[in-house]
């Protein structure tokens, strides 16, 4: 078998080399380059010039944003809620967000679950609801020449929820389910034990976006109608489109669907009032026995979207922990691998979001992993990072700006982004030259003043018989104990 694999090999070769020399010396010629055994040298960085975006209202104020991208027979829409999501849930009643738009697709304007998901196969499109923290999101993408029936069900989704008794229940049901399942999932338990910490439980930052068993139980589709008809009206909305679309024919096509719509409640909310906890201990813990690794959360309250320090944040958070030559992966990976990946985020909301160092560390390496990522932090406060680093992490940050739009999807996506936080249209096109323009001085500045690591919180979901020990070496103080969901431990 080996000598039939290497004649094949061989033969592969020298028909490729016979080919290669089958190739005309003209070719070489006109390539410009006049010693090829020499790499040669880099040509000038193309400029990338972000999409733009059209603005336009439509009759009952609803502002529409229009990129238009006419390479392909496509187009995406996401339909941003303002003030829709899990930040908005009434105290007592954590999850309501989510489940109200988990309903909205569920039977609508006189269609019921199922002639929803038929009619969306017919046309070739694709509708999702869903919510983070600030809002509420519909998208939806199809062909461009079933665009204005995709809207047309887009209209009576949005308008015409049924927020139908038996759907609802199913729904409750299956999202019952993958709460009681929580306890599978480390790594959300993990995250949620940390929110709470750094917000407050049952704060709008501060508690889970899905709920938890014990308040979801409670909630029956009276509330998901409830907060409907508080929450999703005309005021909150911005719709975005990105692709092969004529404007004007959109916005004729949108008003006729939504510019009429009228909700009983129609008023912009304020940005949900929250801010750092005074969190009563720095170690959260789960024992979750014969865990092969420990889910590891670390974090603090960081910045909002308009924060001034954005840009050296992210370039901090890029050089620490974003892609595969961050230090984080470097250290923990590559040199020590106790992880198959980690990661540094800074979670942007209307308000001041959590910043979050995340991994999952093998279990007998658990104390040092957590003690790395603490030197890593603490030399990013102190030290200036050198030049070609820098560098390297401004460079990473600007050239992945352009698949921010290689998609219509992404496309819409990202210019809800900025209607989210009140960001101009045209922000893309001045985001490079703000990131050029951070010194390693910046750096340091903004990694000292939002992330001091005598500050930050470690939630750890693992085996404590084997993590503990090393644990307590590190001297974060005595840890504050949670069950298999998250819940504290009462003494």
């Amino acid at each position: 078998m080996r000598r039939y694999l290497l004649s094949f090999a061989l033969l592969v070769t020298a028909a490729s080399t016979a080919q290669a020399r089958r190739i005309p010396q003209s070719v070489f010629d006109a390539s410009g380059v006049s010693d090829w055994s020499k790499p040669p040298a880099p040509t000038k960085e193309p400029a990338f010039k972000p999409p733009v975006a059209k603005r336009y209202k439509l009759k009952n104020g609803i502002p529409l944003l229009v990129i238009e991208n006419h390479a392909l027979p496509i187009a995406s829409l996401t339909v941003l809620v303002r003030g829709a999501g899990a930040a908005a849930d009434p105290s007592g009643k954590g999850g309501l967000a989510a489940y109200t738009a988990d309903l909205l697709d569920e039977g609508a304007g006189g269609l019921s679950a199922i002639a929803i998901a038929e009619e969306t196969d017919r046309l070739g499109a694709s509708i999702g609801v869903a919510v983070d923290v600030d809002a509420a999101y519909l998208s939806a993408s199809t062909l461009s020449k079933t665009l204005d029936p995709t809207l047309d069900l887009v209209g009576k989704i949005i308008t015409q929820p049924a927020f139908d008794d038996k759907e609802a229940e199913r729904v409750k049901g299956d999202r019952a389910t993958a709460l009681e399942l929580r306890r599978d999932r480390p790594r959300e338990v993990a995250a949620n034990i940390l929110n709470a910490a750094l917000y407050g439980t049952g704060s709008p930052y501060g508690h889970p976006t899905a709920g938890t068993r014990e308040e979801f139980s409670t909630l029956g589709v009276a509330d998901a109608r409830a907060f409907y008809q508080e929450r999703w009206n005309p005021k909150a909305l911005t719709i975005v489109v990105a692709g092969d679309v004529d404007p004007k024919a959109l916005k004729d096509k949108l008003d006729a669907q939504l510019g009429s719509w009228k909700a009983p409640v129609a008023k912009k909310f304020p940005a949900p009032v929250t801010g750092p906890a005074k969190p009563g201990a720095r170690l959260l813990l789960v024992d979750r026995k014969d865990a092969a690794q420990s889910d590891v959360r670390i974090g603090l309250v960081g910045l909002d979207r308009k924060d001034k320090r954005y840009p050296a944040f992210e370039v901090f958070r890029t050089t620490l922990g974003d892609g595969f030559t961050s230090r984080l992966m470097q250290r923990l990976r590559e040199q020590l691998g106790i992880v198959y990946t980690t990661s540094a985020n800074q979670d942007y909301r209307v308000s001041r979001g959590p910043f979050v160092i995340a991994g999952a560390i093998v279990t007998a390496a658990t104390g040092q992993g957590v003690g790395e990522i603490l030197k890593l932090v603490d030399e990013l406060n102190t030290k200036d990072v050198p030049a070609e680093e820098l560098e390297k992490a401004k460079q990473n940050i600007i050239r992945a700006l352009p698949a921010m739009f290689g998609t219509n999807a992404a496309t819409a996506g990202a210019f809800a982004d900025l209607a989210l936080h009140g960001l101009p249209d045209n922000y893309y096109a001045t985001y490079a030259a703000q990131i050029r323009k951070v010194t390693a001085k910046d750096v340091k500045a903004a990694a000292k003043t939002v992330v001091p690591t005598g500050k930050l919180v470690i939630a750890i979901v693992g085996d404590l018989a084997k993590i503990q020990p090393d644990i307590d070496k590190i001297g974060l103080g005595e840890p504050v104990m949670h069950d298999l969901y998250g819940v504290p431990l009462t003494k």
